[in-house]
């Protein structure tokens, strides 16, 4: 399914941005690479890097629009769900601006694959950094994987962040992936970009409202998102 969502492009290298800090150092080379992935809320787009070639959320139903950067919201051109849509559909304004695809289970199940010679009892729930990584290997082999931000550390308990610290290490180990970590300042929005941002919020945040307070009833919006048998 990636492979034939990017059909028609060259990859030859990756850029896959995650939520954790970025150095003022690293942030000029996310936009360089041939393809830029951004994660959920996308907080770093716009500073780290203005490109966004696709926007990955976990589940949709978790992530409406006025909860993503908008910035981020406003530049995507696809947005890719880490699930099945009868788990939640993507909100309106994914299906009106950006191309939305279902990923369903299978980036689940190859992470988990590769999670296999550190984690034998497969009880850990890959991210969806780690999904999208065992994607991109088996659709771009040849291609070169650049992580931004990615510390291997989070709350979510769920997932076992040592596991996929050694994975990734593993990779980087053989050509596989890059992993960007310079010490230094972390990279801050200059003011044109603050402007930038302020602007897309107020936007998005009327569109928002005018869509699902205005021309839809909340009840309506819950069952979109959610399904049928929402409140």
């Amino acid at each position: 399914m990636i492979k034939n969502a990017l059909e028609g492009r060259t990859i030859r290298t990756i850029s896959i941005v995650g939520n954790g800090p970025v150095s003022e150092a690293d942030a000029p080379l996310i936009d360089k690479n041939d393809l830029v992935l951004r994660f959920n809320s996308a907080p770093r787009c716009g500073a780290a890097g203005q490109r966004i070639d696709v926007l990955m959320i976990s589940r949709a139903r978790v992530y409406t629009s006025k909860r993503i950067n908008p910035v981020a919201l406003h530049r995507a051109p696809e947005v890719w769900v880490n699930d099945i849509p009868e788990n939640g559909k993507v909100d309106w304004y994914f299906e009106r601006e950006c191309t939305d695809r279902y990923l369903g289970f299978g980036p689940v199940e190859k992470a988990r694959g590769h999670f296999r010679e550190f984690d034998p009892f497969d009880g850990s729930n890959p991210t969806s950094g780690a999904c999208i990584i065992s994607e991109f290997l088996e659709a771009f082999p040849d291609a070169t994987i650049h992580l931004f931000g990615f510390t291997h550390q989070g709350k979510q308990h769920t997932h076992d962040w040592d596991v996929e610290r050694l994975w990734v290490e593993k990779l980087i180990e053989q050509g596989k992936v890059i992993r960007h970590t310079t010490p230094g300042p972390l990279v801050q929005r200059d003011l044109k970009g603050k402007l930038v941002y302020a602007l897309r919020f107020l936007e998005k945040r009327a569109q928002h409202y005018l869509h699902n307070k205005i021309l839809h009833s909340s009840g309506s919006t819950k069952r979109r998102i959610f399904g049928k048998q929402a409140d």
